[in-house]
């Protein structure tokens, strides 16, 4: 019987860029991921960039060890957040703590994984993300609460193009401090025009997109039972556990903790 995790050999293979400085973990990538992705590998920071710069457009998806030299792995991830928005990334990590993957998440990357790496792991994350290229400013909805929130964050119709700018920008950088004069200037607004435009446009303030887009996200990370509901919170961009739990209620109808349960059940 065929594996479930191959691909439709009609079908290209899935370009995945690996980068690690031991040689040992991207020979263990290149045999685990045989038959599933065609592998661009780089051994440090630097030629991870260049391959990026190269292939860019290419490439489906990044997993990028945290401790790389010359620029770190967080460093690879924003970049990557910046100028290939449309590629998911997955941190490596050999720490056993969660405080990196919280980093992590909170910086962008779609999901972490923690050396020493399970192999089914690996290949079921690999296979998942590279399924479909995810929209570069949009990405479609990933669970229930996703589609729940979606209605409250996405325009039916064209917009203000200083809006769309604004979007564009905070969909990149929604799980981070980002403030509202930040937001504003990418869209060559004032701060009181901005937000009345940008509430007459959307249909909803610029806080309330903004909890809606961690929402969906917090969707997301909450069917990983390896992070807690505090930990998703965080990662999420929310810095009081409370005003989460809050927000999450009101936008999904249940708190996060019962929605975990109902992911599990189902």
């Amino acid at each position: 019987m065929t594996s479930p995790l191959l691909l439709n050999r009609s079908e290209p293979l899935p370009s995945v860029l690996v980068v690690d400085d031991d040689a040992r973990v991207r020979s263990f990538m290149r045999i685990a991921l045989q038959g599933i992705a065609r592998l661009v590998e780089a051994s440090d920071g630097e030629h991870a960039l260049r391959a990026l710069e190269q292939q860019g457009s290419s490439l489906d998806l990044v997993l990028v060890d945290q401790v790389i030299p010359k620029p770190s792995g967080l460093e690879i991830l924003r970049l990557v957040r910046l100028d290939w928005p449309w590629i998911p990334v997955v941190m490596i990590t050999g720490f056993s703590s969660e405080g990196l993957a919280i980093q992590a998440l909170r910086a962008g990357a779609r999901d972490y994984l923690r050396k020493p790496i399970e192999l089914d792991q690996l290949r079921q994350t690999v296979v998942n993300l590279t399924r479909a290229r995810p929209s570069a400013t949009r990405p479609g909805p990933e669970s229930p609460v996703e589609e729940s929130a979606q209605a409250a964050v996405e325009p039916a119709r064209a917009i203000h193009r200083g809006i769309d700018r604004a979007l564009a920008f905070v969909c990149g950088h929604f799980t981070e401090a980002i403030t509202l004069s930040e937001v504003a200037r990418e869209a060559s607004l004032s701060k009181f025009y901005f937000c009345r435009l940008f509430h007459r446009e959307m249909g909803l303030s610029f806080r309330e997109y903004v909890q809606g887009l961690r929402v969906r996200r917090a969707g997301t990370l909450l069917a990983d039972p390896r992070l807690s509901v505090t930990e998703v919170a965080y990662a999420v961009g929310f810095n009081d556990l409370s005003h989460f739990i809050k927000v999450f209620r009101r936008t999904v109808g249940i708190p996060p903790s019962e929605y975990r349960k109902a992911i599990r059940s189902s």
